[in-house]
């Protein structure tokens, strides 16, 4: 590994360049949640349809997760500071672009975009942030400060975003993404030392390009067979893309330097970590969408009211985050790992049995706070399992399967477990052809002078929110053994010793 600059020499260092790093992490995690809370403005304002809502949302989070494996390689390649710069500039301009949109069309390209730029930021960065600590304690630690940036930003997302539309038009949320990235552009050449692989692969093209038309085939099939059924253009694409990612993955176990690494796929504890990353983010991205909706549309809140109905799970994530690496410090790993995402289950569960009256608020409140709890928690130890297991001249591609499987996961939450939701809320409805049945936000719309339907509404939107936590608890079963087996050989803790600086300040 070749590094270009002077390695970090004191504490203080450290932590600036660990803080340089959370930064642009910390607006890509926002800008995630965030439109969430703009949404339903958003859809009145551009007057978008219930599928082009759904792409304002899915359309950043696919091209996160598409083209994910190709920035990671080309970051190992190019330099992973460099990465960070290019990509900070793309999002700022694509972030201004957005601000100003006139149409929903527009709004879904900017998005695109964004999240192309914004699929290079997290790999980068935490392939940087295992060169700057390379003891494995102080490395999960400064994880789990990266994880406290991340989890914060999605948490306090809803709450900026209750601030700005307080305030402002929808296209504040975008705008703010502008100075953020302005600013890491000036600051991280200044602390992060490049680094990149001493002999650089050639990049396969072909690959990539099978990686990213083969996972966007599979989500238009998806967003279609939604809106319109299953008919001959989901059955060509679902077609499409199953080919191309079946000849993607056979690609690459012929090429001498693959864009994915299948011997890290070979292993066990990284296949089963891999299974339980992906499934927990889709757990959390599907059930996201229903519970701003569950807030702001059932309770009747506005953006901002909701947004402190979901402080609770800001502090429980920030928490979390640092609370993970100190058991790791202290425990067996897998004692850790399996006891976070028990509480995931159980945050799950409370999503079931939460009404449509005011009492369900502080039900869901807590429900969110214990599933953020569970993985802000684990996650750091998880990602380590993966990221420890390649090459360091393969590090940023490492890590982006590992954030492939969240992103991915988050993004098919969305389009598969908001797809279910729909289905339930029409079936509870049981009112075909009418301007309600579209969406929920259609419905209280409509029901404003009409009380018995507003009443259905409401209980058909709250049913297929229980729907939604009832998937949650099923598949967190799957995740408790996928958990249980990733760490089941993992070494008890060693002695703490201090081979690193302590992060505990800059998590906070």
């Amino acid at each position: 590994m070749t590094v270009t600059s002077q390695p970090r020499s004191t504490r203080t260092r450290s932590l600036l360049a660990l803080a340089a790093l959370a930064f642009p992490t910390l607006l890509v995690a926002v800008d995630i949640a965030v439109l969430n809370v703009a949404l339903p403005t958003m859809g009145r304002d551009l007057h978008a349809s219930a599928t082009e809502l759904l792409w304002m949302t899915d359309s950043y989070n696919f091209m996160v997760a598409g083209a994910m494996l190709t920035t990671g390689a080309i970051a190992d390649r190019i330099g992973r500071r460099r990465m960070i710069l290019v990509c900070a500039a793309i999002f700022a301009i694509a972030s201004g672009i957005g601000a100003f949109a006139s149409t929903p069309e527009l709004v879904i390209a900017a998005r695109g975009v964004m999240g192309l730029a914004g699929s290079a930021i997290m790999p980068a960065s935490m392939a940087l942030l295992g060169g700057l600590f390379t003891d494995e304690k102080a490395r999960i630690q400064a994880m789990g400060a990266m994880m406290t940036v991340f989890l914060g930003g999605m948490a306090v997302a809803p709450f900026i975003g209750g601030l700005l539309l307080a305030h402002f038009w929808w296209g504040s949320v975008f705008l703010m993404g502008v100075p953020v990235m302005a600013l890491t552009i000036a600051v991280v050449p200044r602390l992060i030392p490049e680094s990149k692989a001493d002999v650089p692969a050639p990049l396969d093209l072909t690959s990539a390009g099978l990686s990213i038309v083969s996972v966007l085939s599979l989500v238009f099939a998806l967003k279609r067979a939604v809106a319109t059924g299953f008919d001959s253009p989901v059955l060509v694409t679902v077609v499409v893309g199953l080919v191309l990612g079946t000849v993607f993955f056979r690609r690459q176990a012929t090429l001498a330097h693959p864009l994915l690494d299948l011997g890290l796929l070979a292993r066990p504890r990284v296949r089963r970590t891999l299974a339980a990353l992906f499934l927990t983010a889709l757990l959390m991205g599907g059930t996201s969408l229903f519970f701003n909706l569950y807030l702001q549309e059932v309770q009747g809140l506005s953006p901002l009211q909701s947004a402190w109905w979901m402080l609770p799970m800001m502090v429980s994530m920030i928490a979390a985050a640092n609370l993970g690496p100190w058991l790791n410090r202290h425990f067996p790993q897998r004692t850790v790992v399996v006891s976070m995402m028990s509480l995931m289950t159980v945050g799950f569960a409370l999503y079931v049995v939460a009404p449509a009256s005011a009492t369900g608020r502080p039900i869901v409140a807590a429900g969110g706070s214990l599933a953020t709890f569970g993985i802000g928690a684990a996650f750091p130890m998880l990602m380590d399992g993966i990221m420890s297991a390649a090459p360091p001249e393969r590090a940023a591609s490492s890590a982006s399967l590992a954030q492939l499987s969240n992103e991915l996961g988050i993004a098919l939450g969305l389009t598969v477990i908001g797809s279910l939701g729909t289905v339930v809320y029409r079936l509870r409805l049981d009112l075909p052809g009418s301007t309600a049945e579209q969406s929920v936000i259609d419905g209280v719309r409509e029901g404003r002078h009409d009380p018995a339907l507003l009443a259905a509404v409401k209980s058909s939107f709250t049913d297929a929110f229980h729907v939604a936590g009832l998937v949650g608890v099923v598949l967190m079963a799957a995740v408790l053994v996928l958990a249980s087996r990733a760490t089941r050989e993992t070494a008890a803790p060693a002695p703490i010793v201090d081979q690193e600086p302590e992060l505990t300040e800059i998590a906070a």
